[in-house]
């Protein structure tokens, strides 16, 4: 059994590496990282003399049989970590493609000491010459995307360079995804679990244009962006729903109310709005809960939830009002531009107020 009692352990998931890797390790061990362990992502037995050599030194070797995808072998090294560790201090997850310095590993390793339950992330700074721009467009996009849609400002939401503590290992291990994009879910999980973030300044090192990169462009690309929007176009298919069944019930209820409201049609219609709207409310509420923002336990939220209901409501006439009268803009058109930034409105209160994140116990 591979165990050392209470330190730092570097997980490596690697594809198709050349002798760099060797010398990487060369170098974290100058550091006193020790415990190093290397995920081989199906490269191949072209790549098999390098991962031969780095066994010889000493480093723990896992191997898939076919390429699994980078987030596949993470979780299959924290799987390990988790069974074969009796006792680590953190956990440090690197590239195998030299832009992470060793000195950047160890620096990350002790200062997430201080920070047990939290995940800690090696940034980098963007603001340099010499940064690929697809790597530059790419990690700017997606940062400012992040930040608008789950509230957290990050420089750098795709860092390989990451660590945490033992009491995450279980945690990591259940965020989904299998490749790339399983980094952003990472950062997306620890959001909606109350895990905090923090983020320790690292070296910006590309080599050859970063040209060892694994990572596709478009089909890759493709999975963040999916990622990185999900919630939001669950948030909308659930809003759609709701006014779905708003009107269905609505109509329904015009027609049967009839027989017994034949010569009250405001009181009918009133009715059939009242009621609809209630029960569209609650269906809304229960899959914005269970679907979008997957909180099965959230106390008092019905409340925040309907509190929100009458604010966006009461916000929704004003605005109406205010715009029509003050601009003399048209009513309907009003209402359509200022509802729809007060739907934007509301995703953001819900996800930070009415289905806030509550710290799990880890």
């Amino acid at each position: 059994m591979a165990e050392k009692m209470g330190e730092t352990v570097v997980l490596i998931p690697s594809l198709e590496p050349d002798e760099r890797l060797i010398s990487y390790v060369h170098q974290l061990r100058e550091y006193g990282l020790k415990n190093i362990v290397i995920v081989d992502d199906g490269s191949g037995e072209e790549y098999q003399p390098i991962f031969h050599e780095l066994d010889k030194n000493g480093c723990v070797l896992l191997q898939f049989a076919e390429n699994q995808g980078k987030g596949a072998a993470l979780k299959h090294g924290f799987q390990y970590i988790g069974q074969q560790f009796e006792k680590v201090s953190c956990v440090v997850t690197a590239d195998s493609d030299g832009q992470h310095a060793a000195e950047d590993v160890y620096r990350l390793a002790e200062e997430v000491k201080r920070y047990p339950e939290a995940l800690m992330l090696g940034v980098r700074d963007f603001s340099g010459k010499g940064i690929p721009a697809k790597s530059l467009l790419g990690n700017r996009t997606t940062s400012v995307i992040f930040a608008l849609l789950y509230g957290k400002k990050l420089s750098d939401t795709q860092t390989g360079l990451r660590a945490f503590g033992p009491r995450l290992l279980a945690f990591m291990q259940n965020v989904r995804g299998t490749r790339f994009e399983y980094e952003l879910q990472m950062l997306i999980a620890c959001i909606q679990s109350g895990v905090p973030i923090v983020t320790l300044p690292i070296q910006v090192i590309y080599e050859n244009g970063n040209a060892g990169t694994h990572f596709k462009a478009v089909r890759d690309s493709a999975r963040v962006m999916r990622v990185l929007f999900s919630n939001f176009l669950k948030f909308i298919s659930s809003s759609a729903a709701s006014a779905i069944v708003d009107l269905g019930i609505a109509w329904l209820l015009m027609d049967l109310l009839k027989p017994m409201l034949e010569d009250q049609d405001y009181l009918r219609i009133l009715l059939a709005t009242v009621i609809a709207r209630i029960i569209s409310i609650m269906v809304n509420y229960l899959l914005n809960k269970h679907f979008v923002f997957h909180k099965e336990e959230s106390r008092g939220s019905l409340w925040r939830y309907l509190t929100l209901c009458a604010l966006v409501i009461l916000l929704s006439s004003t605005g109406v009002y205010f715009i029509h009268t003050v601009f003399n803009v048209s009513e309907k058109l009003a209402k359509l531009v200022f509802d729809a930034m007060l739907f934007l409105l509301s995703f953001q209160v819900q996800r930070r107020w009415v289905f806030a994140a509550r710290r799990q116990r880890l």
